[in-house]
């Protein structure tokens, strides 16, 4: 993790951000693009921002102009892009420890996991990498499996009759879900299956994006996960099977603004 740094882009002058940083206690740099001369050539400004406005139910503004998509650059040591991670909508945004887990490639690690059993073969644990939330907010929900030794579950693409590994969130007014992501599985062969199988093994960490997009005062949730499985040893099968865990999330007042600018990390 040597050599990270951190910085923020806005069309503000730099008045204004040095205000704005002194006001919320900024220590990183904010660099001024007034005019969004350097925001254009990249291809961030976002033209439909009075549409999306009044998608939300916000009044047009004559200011609400050469806005850009807030989003965030992953730069290597050479100055490479190696990430790019915007959004549709310029109110979604990761949270820091997401944003920097995902950057670096590494996983979150809970302070306070929640965890489920149907020992001896599998255990479930699940935590979201913020104990809470914002309004659009976009938070990573981890579900980790640890499967006996002996054992192995199905993963995708999985043969006929069998169940493979897969996260099911339950519903929460407001609550929008992305698809699963699991690393991926090894092929697991034995006598009579010509193709093989695509299985997992030991300890396999697959990650949800979750969003709040409920207005602001949804209050405290707890997040039902359901993991829907089929454990199976060299020799059979045990029927499929799932665990449910509940993660509790609260919402976080909001504070100040938002800076509306894309975000390079190197």
């Amino acid at each position: 993790m040597n050599g990270v740094a951190l910085f923020a882009i806005s069309y503000d002058s730099v008045e204004i951000l040095r205000d704005f940083a002194a006001t919320h206690g900024i220590t990183y740099h904010l660099l001024s693009d007034q005019g969004s001369h350097a925001m254009r050539r990249l291809g961030l400004i976002n033209d439909r921002v009075q549409e999306d406005h009044a998608a939300y139910g916000i009044k047009p503004n004559a200011r609400h102009v050469n806005l850009p998509y807030p989003g965030v650059y992953v730069l290597d040591r050479d100055g490479v892009v190696t990430q790019k991670r915007f959004y549709e909508s310029y109110r979604e945004r990761d949270t820091g420890t997401g944003l920097i887990a995902q950057a670096l490639g590494i996983v979150t690690e809970p302070s306070v996991p929640v965890v489920a059993t149907n020992a001896p073969v599998v255990t479930a644990r699940a935590w979201l990498d913020s104990p809470t939330y914002v309004f659009f907010q976009r938070v990573v929900l981890t579900v980790e499996v640890s499967i006996a030794p002996g054992f192995h579950v199905y993963g995708q693409p999985a043969g006929d009759g069998l169940t493979p590994l897969s996260i099911e969130i339950d519903a929460i007014e407001g609550l929008e879900g992305g698809p699963a992501r699991w690393p991926s599985p090894r092929r697991f062969t034995q006598p009579g299956l010509n193709d093989g199988l695509w299985v997992h093994k030991g300890i396999v960490r697959g990650t949800v994006p979750l969003t709040f997009a409920a207005a602001p005062g949804g209050g405290d949730h707890v997040v039902g996960v359901t993991v829907r499985y089929q454990a199976c040893d060299d020799a059979s099968c045990l029927v499929p099977s799932s665990v449910h865990l509940r993660v509790p999330v609260r919402e976080a007042a909001l504070v100040g603004r938002s800076l509306p600018s894309p975000t390079s990390m190197t």
